[in-house]
């Protein structure tokens, strides 16, 4: 599934259910569905990036657009957005929910592009490209490098780079890999789900998130799953000079509210919203 493995209370988990678990990755055929239906509810970030892109001319870039979380608040706002998204499976479940009754106006303002963000060419220029949910640090450094050089290409000239990113203070210094876990219910269109989630840094950046779900139904556990999403951290500094390395400005950061974020870890774990131009 990936050259990455996994370490701690994920690892411990997968041996305890000794073979019985079946693993994906966060954006494949099957996590796609599962992490849609996750954040399907998750408005966190849509109210700061629309704050932010208020008054900007379009059109939207948006990277990594997934299955719409940010994509439908931003036809709403009435911009026209090109989405482009490595995952086909995501890009299915986008399509499906552009058919939907309450989503079919803004359909004709929406342009999909299979393809990665740290290569790409659109033969266009974009008063506004988005990056969110931190998704640039699904990234390594040399990756990142690729992917804002490729922002550059395609950012008009007064055009703005808004991204998100976890700033978690410290991670770098510290002796040993850090973690935290918790524990809640969800439900999908299937049956109700008893989620772990894991979070795990390492000391090198390199942050695994895994979700272990419980399908319940009837009281009984009838299937278990596990969903990793590898990243790759670094310092918020290190982040500007890699921006200032390919011809881009970090303009302004802002502090996103984080609603579900665990207060003994408040201090150290902020979300941040970034304004890049050229």
């Amino acid at each position: 599934m990936t050259e990455y493995q996994l370490k701690g209370t994920a690892a411990a988990l997968v041996g305890l259910f000794a073979g019985k678990i079946h693993q994906h990755g966060m954006y494949d055929s099957e996590g796609a569905a599962f992490y849609h239906s996750f954040t399907l509810r998750d408005n966190a970030e849509v109210e700061e990036l629309l704050n932010a892109a208020e008054g900007r001319p379009g059109p939207v870039l948006e990277l990594c657009c997934g299955s719409g979380r940010l994509t439908l608040p931003l036809l709403a706002n009435g911009f026209e957005v090109v989405g482009l998204d490595n995952s086909p499976s995501m890009l299915e479940i986008l399509d499906e929910r552009m058919r939907e009754p309450e989503n079919q106006e803004y359909a004709s303002r929406l342009s999909t592009v299979e393809g990665d963000m740290t290569d790409f060419s659109l033969d266009s220029r974009f008063g506004l490209i988005v990056l969110g949910a931190t998704a640039v640090w699904n990234l390594t450094q040399k990756q990142r490098a690729e992917l804002f050089r490729c922002v550059r290409e395609h950012l008009a000239e007064d055009g703005r780079f808004l991204l998100t990113v976890l700033d978690i203070a410290g991670f770098e210094s510290a002796p040993a890999a850090f973690e935290y876990t918790s524990v809640f219910p969800t439900k999908d269109d299937r049956s109700p789900v008893l989620c772990t989630f894991i979070d795990r840094i390492e000391p090198d950046g390199l942050r695994s998130t895994s979700i272990l779900a419980n399908r319940v139904q009837n009281g009984e556990v009838v299937d278990t799953a596990l969903y990793t999403a590898w990243t790759h951290l670094a310092p918020l500094d290190a982040l500007e000079k890699e921006l200032a390395a390919e011809g881009l400005k970090l303009n302004a950061q802002r502090e996103l509210v984080n609603r579900h974020q665990i207060t003994r870890s408040s201090s150290a774990r902020r979300r941040l919203l970034l304004e890049v131009t050229l």
